[in-house]
């Protein structure tokens, strides 16, 4: 994949959004902890009210970091295309994410 297309901030996982406050689901506040959110993680899909819906969640920056950190400490451990010389773009985006938290 080229690099230019992975959006790391695409690849966190998300609460549920039938969980979620409104408030969270519609992107007005950080869908992890209820701040202010600074950035859009991309578009999800999930069933909320029974029905399939697109959604828009946000983050705060410090939640984004949080999580692409934890993802990316899962990422390297599994991913087959990563070594310690050579990482996919993947895990490079994911890093890149994580470094406001380091």
């Amino acid at each position: 994949m080229n690099a230019g297309f992975v959006n790391a901030a695409e690849m966190l996982a998300v609460p549920k959004a039938a969980r979620l406050a409104r408030a969270r689901v519609t992107g007005q506040l950080c869908v992890w902890c209820g701040k202010t959110p600074e950035m859009g993680i991309g578009p999800r899909l999930s069933v909320i009210d029974g029905v399939l819906q697109r959604w828009l969640p946000r983050a705060c920056q410090s939640c984004a970091s949080r999580e692409a950190a934890r993802v990316y400490g899962i990422h390297i451990r599994t991913c087959p295309r990563c070594s310690h010389r050579d990482y996919c773009p993947d895990s490079r985006a994911l890093h890149a994410l994580a470094q406001p938290c380091r």
